[in-house]
């Protein structure tokens, strides 16, 4: 039996055979959405299968004889029980009707009831980090959110489809992943603390095959996710330069080619959903061309469709636009790698995008008058140790020193860095030396411990932010 990754491959390498017979340019997504069409609305004749297919009759024709000589459907008008199993099982769809059958605009007037438990998803976004204006993060409302979600499965982008999503500060992965309907959910973003909400909060919701990647896109991209998503969605930087880039890395993570049988074969019509705010004219026409430019095709847009809460940059609201791949363009924006500045600030004034640290540097001094209470080392060693483990730091392994005639050392390799922490007992004296690449409060939580557990009569705790541009500046801890 074959395992989700190695039958999928197969099933696109049939569709793709499909296709190749029938002539048909749309490639194996048309395939799919002639399938996906038949499925949800079997009755429908081949004049409006052709009109929400957008695939002319004569190939729609040719098509449907390729899947009846491939097995796949019974007769070329309809599915049949052979067909709609075939479908159900090997494209992982699950509406059979339109699940939103009214017309979609920007509006959201109602949410249906079949889809009430998208509310859950509200008590979520109310708890997201605070948005990062100098990455030109805004926080989508509740409405957007769903909407986005709604109109995703709509279009037949949710159900058994690999989805991947270019900086998600907004959270509609989670609306998303809440279907339960994809095969798989990938989130790429800068910023750690949004990754860390998003895998927390997937883990609440039992999430399955919702992966998050630290990444940011000026870099090359991991090979890892080249060539391999269905759909990408992505609600770039507020600027032109940052749109190019987010295009291009769009083109580079959706699937883009399939080998069957030594022979290549190019795929199109994998979708992009964008998200882009308003422009004069001119900025409008050279957003466009970037989009045509890189790959795409806008096969709709439904203008004020998202709306932020406090992006005065942007009017408060950005257009949709849901695009198609074609083939690779001879694109004239060659766009390095290492990209320039793409966020609104360093256009605007010429600023280095904000410091984001690799990790906290906590330095730490306690003293005490009662010199005897430093002579336990064992005791000292034990409330080291329960200071990580009740962090939840993992303990790599831990170097201890008990030097004569007193005074004690301890070391330990943390899976995110290093703590130590020494004693001078004639001196009344401890030092704390904690590094990790991991939550703040993390360190937070250790020192607190720690401080709790010796009860000295002073102590003052500092932390930095380390990192490639780190200041080295010490700031004190408030433990409040």
């Amino acid at each position: 039996m074959y395992n989700y990754y190695t039958m999928n491959k197969e099933i696109e390498k049939i569709l793709t055979l499909v296709a190749e017979r029938a002539q048909l340019s749309e490639g194996i997504e048309g395939v799919r959405s002639i399938l996906l069409t038949m499925y949800r609305f079997p009755s429908l004749k081949n004049k409006k299968v052709s009109q929400k297919t957008g695939i002319a009759i004569p190939t729609l024709t040719a098509v449907r004889s390729e899947l009846v000589k491939a097995g796949i459907i019974e007769k070329r008008n309809f599915l049949g029980d052979k067909g709609r199993n075939w479908v159900k099982r090997n494209l992982n769809l699950n509406f059979e009707y339109d699940p939103l059958p009214e017309n979609f605009d920007s509006i959201l007037r109602e949410l249906p009831d079949e889809f009430s438990y998208l509310n859950e998803i509200k008590s979520y976004l109310e708890n997201r980090p605070s948005p990062e204006f100098a990455l030109d993060q805004s926080h989508a409302d509740f409405p957007t959110v769903l909407k986005k979600t709604l109109y995703l499965l709509k279009k037949g982008d949710i159900e058994g489809r690999r989805l991947i999503f270019l900086g998600d500060d907004d959270f509609i992965s989670l609306s998303v992943g809440l279907t339960k309907l994809a095969n798989e959910i990938t989130v790429v973003d800068i910023d750690d603390r949004i990754l860390d909400f998003l895998s927390n909060s997937a883990s609440k919701l039992s999430l399955k095959n919702f992966n998050v990647l630290h990444h940011d896109l000026r870099e090359s991209i991991p090979k890892s996710i080249v060539n391999k998503y269905d759909v990408a969605v992505m609600d770039p930087p507020y600027t032109n330069e940052g749109l190019r880039l987010f295009l291009k890395r769009a083109k580079q993570v959706l699937k883009s080619n399939i080998t069957i049988n030594d022979t290549n074969y190019l795929l199109v019509g994998k979708r992009c959903v964008l998200s882009f705010g308003n422009k004069p004219p001119n900025e409008m026409q050279k957003l466009q061309l970037s989009i045509l430019d890189h790959g795409f095709i806008i096969t709709e847009m439904i203008p004020d469709f998202n709306h932020y809460k406090g992006a005065s940059i942007i009017g408060q609201f950005s257009h949709l636009y849901y695009l198609q791949t074609v083939a690779e363009p001879e694109s004239k924006y060659k766009l390095s790698f290492a990209s320039g500045p793409i966020y609104t600030s360093e256009i605007k004034r010429g600023s280095k995008p904000p410091f984001l640290p690799v990790g906290f540097h906590f330095i730490g001094e306690l003293h005490f008058s009662k010199q005897k209470s430093l002579l336990d080392n064992e005791l000292i060693q034990k409330i080291f140790i329960n200071s990580l483990q009740l962090a939840n730091l993992t303990v790599l392994d831990i170097y201890h020193h008990n030097y004569q005639p007193y005074g004690y050392s301890a070391i330990a390799t943390l899976q995110t860095s290093h703590a130590a922490i020494h004693t001078w007992p004639e001196h009344g004296y401890i030092s704390l030396d904690i590094f990790i690449c991991d939550k703040f409060s993390k360190g937070i939580q250790v020192i607190r411990y720690l401080k709790e557990k010796f009860k000295p009569e002073k102590a003052e705790f500092f932390y930095i932010e380390r990192g490639n541009e780190s200041m080295m500046t010490y700031k004190a801890v408030d433990l409040g």
